[in-house]
């Protein structure tokens, strides 16, 4: 499990934690399964930043702004790359080798433009309201759900879009017994969106009914790419990552 973390922060994060060499099938499987670490590591550093910037007077909006920059500093920004590519892809209607051919060419359109610009405005907005509001949890919890939704979109029998690539080195590579289990971290990481809710059962209730809501949406949502893509790829992944942030983040907004 070890190595496992290593892998999934030297491929998702800047930190030069990672062995040696390339992995293989097995071992990048293994990485994907520890994805929700990954989620703890940004999210501290997403509320670190903001709460630091809060605390010299920023106000919400710039707190906002520092806590998500800190985050795309520690990602290299690969999954706002691949949620742009997967807008402009599958927005395009197009078959499964054109679509994959826009993803692939490295310029944003104006689908992915919009989708770029109102996924990060979500995730200011929503991270500056819950740092004014004093909350340390919530965004912390928000990062954690967001990587474990990949994890269902990798189960067995979910093809990959390309022979070659990050798609085809980790699809299919989540058995069923790690599936549930990176449900109920997303279900547990639902409850924290509640943040100071906690008080009572209700809050944390809703939270873990939304965290499992949004891993479903992430199955059904690879299920679309697999459709129209023939399959899975790191840039649905990807996608699944930063929409998954702006989601949880606006959610917790609403049960402050």
């Amino acid at each position: 499990m070890v190595a496992a973390v290593r892998l999934a922060l030297s491929w998702m994060t800047v930190l030069p934690v990672g062995p040696a060499g390339v992995p293989d099938a097995a071992a990048a499987g293994r990485s994907m399964t520890a994805l929700p670490v990954v989620g703890l590591v940004c999210g501290g550093a997403a509320t670190a930043a903001a709460h630091g910037a809060h605390a010299l007077g920023s106000g919400a909006l710039l707190s906002g702004v520092v806590g998500v920059a800190a985050v795309l500093a520690l990602t290299r920004g690969m999954h706002v790359d691949a949620l742009a590519d997967t807008a402009d892809g599958l927005g395009s209607y197009a078959g499964p080798e054109r679509a994959l051919e826009i993803m692939r060419s490295g310029s944003v359109g104006p689908m992915g433009a919009a989708v770029l610009v109102l996924v990060l405005l979500a995730e200011v907005a929503a991270l500056g309201t819950l740092v004014e509001s004093g909350a340390w949890l919530a965004p912390v919890a928000a990062y954690v759900l967001s990587r474990c939704l990949p994890v269902v979109q990798l189960r067995r029998g979910v093809p990959s879009a390309s022979a070659t690539g990050f798609g085809a080195l980790v699809a299919g590579s989540q058995s069923r017994p790690g599936v549930v289990a990176a449900g109920l971290v997303c279900a547990a990481a639902g409850a924290g969106l509640a943040g100071a809710g906690f008080a009572g059962w209700w809050p944390p209730a809703v939270g873990a009914a939304v965290g499992l809501a949004a891993y479903l949406a992430s199955a059904g949502f690879s299920r679309h790419a697999v459709r129209r893509l023939g399959g899975i790829g790191g840039d649905v992944l990807g996608a699944t990552i930063e929409a998954g942030t702006a989601a949880a983040l606006v959610a917790a907004v609403l049960l402050l």
